[in-house]
């Protein structure tokens, strides 16, 4: 029997008044349905109506679980722990507050929990809850304490991580480290903590620290490299033969890096970029090269395309043009300069790099119908046909362009052209949205064509007929 079939024959025996039938239907199919919120809220209000104060805790409890964000569910908790169990009613408070959006507020009923008990899992729930809501009002510090008073009563390995994590955050990486030392300490085969460690022990150059602490072959090879011990890198990346891992070929890049072998390096970039596309890593490793080659205009673009992909725009942008005042003349940077304009909207930056790239690549399709877009913003209408007529020699358009064309020449009044246009565009996009309006646009058009262009009489007749035609 399906949930909605059971619910509804449930809601049929309650409606007349056969509550008994209802519950035991209803606690019969308790096992099938007890992740279903509907089932778990229907019991709970009919154990209410039947007085069976227990079951409707337990079910309502239950329903909390299986959906977080019931307010209804933390709502019947209040009444009934309010008498009952003051560390609950205290804790469901703040959780009610909170869906309500009143973390502020359920800052205090946590620490009221807290002093309302005194078992120590109890305690520990509180605390974790309150040191989240301190996290999220942005008090860190007051999380922090809370978090460590968690571990002085419990060594837990999650709550290490989150506070090295929060110091992280920081840029507090001095207390990061340290609590990471306790929790590998008190966790020596958490292979998580430890790589943390190390990865931080790298950052801070600390590279013999680096390698004590970490657990993966691939962090150790990674810090011998940082600490120039080249030979001791390659003899263990060499016994590896990990092809089908990203990391390997970006370990030998970095090998043949510090070899000063450019041309083995960026190979090994290739063979990294294709099994990881993408990664910010690749263009930072690209750029690198390029500097220590003196190319600033490669430095420069591959860093634009690293901060691209980590999605750091403004920055991408500046690498960008940093990249085309050091050569003009070439057009990647540009089209880069380009597609981050047209996402922020900058109509102005957008023509000038658009005639930029037309100089450089005449028959470019994103400059050509870029400009004829940006002239039709502009109302400058037989300048955008310059461009969009340009664009349709190069046979790599969108059919658009034809409803593009058809509109410029509407509103230089050449019905003619405009209904060619229009048409040709139909043609291609028959199913399109705005098929039925271009329709009768056209057909207006050949209305107004083939009025007669002689005397007064006909002047007046065309006018009345453009009047309808509005």
């Amino acid at each position: 029997m399906s949930t909605n079939t059971t619910l509804m024959q449930a809601q049929m025996l309650i409606d007349e008044e056969q509550y008994e039938k209802a519950y035991d239907m209803l606690e019969n199919s308790y096992d099938k349905l007890k992740d279903d919120a509907e089932y778990l809220e229907k019991i709970a209000l009919l154990a209410k109506t039947m007085d069976k104060n227990e079951d409707a805790a337990k079910y309502w409890e239950e329903l909390v679980v299986v959906n977080p964000n019931s307010i209804v569910g933390y709502s019947e908790l209040l009444d009934i722990y309010m008498n009952t169990n003051n560390y609950k009613y205290y804790i469901t408070r703040a959780k009610y507050k909170i869906l309500n959006e009143k973390v502020t507020q359920a800052i205090d009923d946590y620490k009221k929990a807290i002093n309302s008990t005194s078992e120590e899992n109890e305690i520990i729930n509180a605390r974790f809850l309150l040191a989240k809501a301190y996290e999220h009002t942005g008090k860190i510090q007051n999380a922090i304490d809370e978090f460590y008073r968690i571990i002085e009563q419990k060594d837990d390995m999650a709550i290490y991580y989150k506070l090295a994590d929060l110091y992280s955050g920081m840029n507090d990486r001095y207390s990061a480290i340290n609590i990471l030392e306790r929790g590998v300490k008190a966790f020596p085969d958490n292979v998580e903590l430890s790589e943390y460690l190390s990865a931080l022990y790298l950052r801070e150059g600390q590279y013999d620290k680096a390698i004590e602490y970490a657990k993966s072959e691939y962090t150790k090879i990674k810090a011998y490299l940082m600490k120039g011990d080249n030979e001791k890198a390659i003899d263990m990346l060499s016994k590896l033969e990990d092809k089908e891992n990203a990391n390997y070929w970006a370990l030998y890049a970095e090998y043949y890096f510090n070899m000063k072998d450019w041309t083995k390096c960026n190979e090994n970039i290739d063979k990294f970029n294709e099994l990881s596309p993408q990664n910010p890593l690749v263009y930072q490793m690209r750029a690198l090269v390029c500097d220590a080659n003196k190319d600033s205009y490669g430095y420069h673009y591959n860093m634009g395309k690293c901060y691209s992909y980590k999605q750091e725009y403004e920055l991408a942008l500046s690498e960008y043009l940093n990249a085309h005042r050091c050569d003009q003349n070439k057009s990647e940077a540009v089209k880069e300069i380009i597609k981050i304009n047209e996402a922020m909207g900058d109509k102005t930056s957008l023509m000038e790099f658009y005639e930029k790239l037309v100089r450089q690549e005449p028959d470019n399709p994103m400059a050509l119908k870029g400009l004829g877009d940006v002239y039709i913003d502009l109302y400058e209408f037989k300048s955008a046909l310059e461009y969009y007529n340009k664009l349709l020699k190069t046979n790599n358009f969108d059919y658009e362009i034809y409803k593009q064309i058809g509109f410029c020449y509407e509103k230089l009044k050449d019905n003619s052209k405009a209904k060619e246009f229009y048409e040709k565009y139909l043609e291609r996009a028959p199913l399109s949205p705005d098929s039925k309006k271009l329709k009768e646009k056209i057909s207006k058009m050949v209305i107004t064509d083939s009025t007669p262009q002689g005397g007064e009489e006909e002047g007046i007749i065309d006018k009345i007929m453009k009047i309808f035609g509005k």
